[in-house]
């Protein structure tokens, strides 16, 4: 047995020597390749049997890194907490209802909603009733979801249940409302949306449809801002501007407050904007020219 093998050895030897220094270099490539697949799919095959150590730990000896060490720390920290104060602790959320998914909220009107959960209280089970469209997740992997008389947060197969209190239902809802209809990523939004006005002191331009493109991609915003230097730049400015937009049966107006800032406002509803100056360039310089 052991002869034929070197038999064998030894032909496809002497065929690979009379082989073209190219065809030699390709043959080897494609035999590399080939062994590399095979031992890459054996890896799968263990890992997949749990015959290997934690993929985190394959390079390190089996010990654990400083990296890994903070995570599980972090993980062990964020168990002893309830998933609410974890909910008040995200900096980013993406919130949907009805009409509208994933819009993105941040700055100060986040840190106002997260303070009406405050007088939430934690309670075991819904009523059997309990539906809404109105959910979202955070950027610290929690999702939750309301009817303003409720709001549950999950995380994974762990979930808390809270009650929010009757007083506070409409202005729970209310900043629901404003947490998505005056947020930059709704209005950028080109879902849903109707006619477009545009004043500048006794002058107004309809936005007509093959132009809304061209507006709306120059509201390009830094962060959401609170209302005082806003308001001080509306006052220096010689022209500000006013977007009449009607989107998903809302009327939303843009004010602009000098060429850094925006006021964004839908009904009772006001958030205040730092933004990039070419929405103002392009009002003063193209639009009323």
């Amino acid at each position: 047995m052991w002869k034929l093998i070197k038999r064998l050895f030894n032909w496809i030897a002497g065929i690979f020597l009379k082989l073209n220094i190219i065809v030699r270099v390709v043959v080897v490539i494609l035999i590399f390749m080939l062994l590399y697949s095979i031992s890459f799919k054996m890896a799968r095959i263990n890992i997949d049997k749990g015959q290997t150590m934690d993929i985190m730990s394959v390079d390190t000896g089996g010990e654990k890194t400083k990296t890994q060490e903070a995570m599980e720390a972090k993980k062990a920290e964020d168990a002893k907490k309830t998933l609410l104060v974890r909910f008040k602790e995200s900096k980013k959320i993406y919130i949907s209802n009805e009409e509208t998914e994933n819009i993105k909220i941040s700055g100060e009107t986040l840190e106002q909603f997260k303070r009406k959960t405050e007088v939430f209280v934690k309670v075991r089970n819904l009523d059997d009733d309990f539906k809404t469209s109105n959910k979202g997740y955070t950027d610290n992997n929690l999702h939750f979801k309301t009817d303003f008389n409720y709001f549950v947060i999950t995380s994974g197969k762990r979930v808390e249940n809270y009650k929010v209190p009757v007083s506070m239902k409409a202005e729970l809802e209310s900043e629901y409302r404003k947490l998505i209809y005056t947020s930059v990523d709704f209005i950028t939004n080109k879902e849903n949306m109707g006619s477009i006005r545009i004043y500048h002191g006794d002058e107004s331009k309809k936005v007509w449809p093959w132009k809304k493109d061209d507006l709306i991609y120059k509201i390009l915003y830094k962060r959401e801002v609170g209302k005082i230097q806003p308001e001080k730049e509306f006052k220096k400015s010689k022209d500000n501007y006013t977007i009449k937009m009607e989107k998903s049966g809302e009327e939303i107006y843009i004010q602009t407050m000098g060429k850094d800032f925006i006021r964004v406002t839908c009904g009772d509803n006001i958030a205040y904007y730092e933004v990039y100056p070419e929405l103002y360039n392009y009002l003063h310089d193209e639009v009323f020219k």
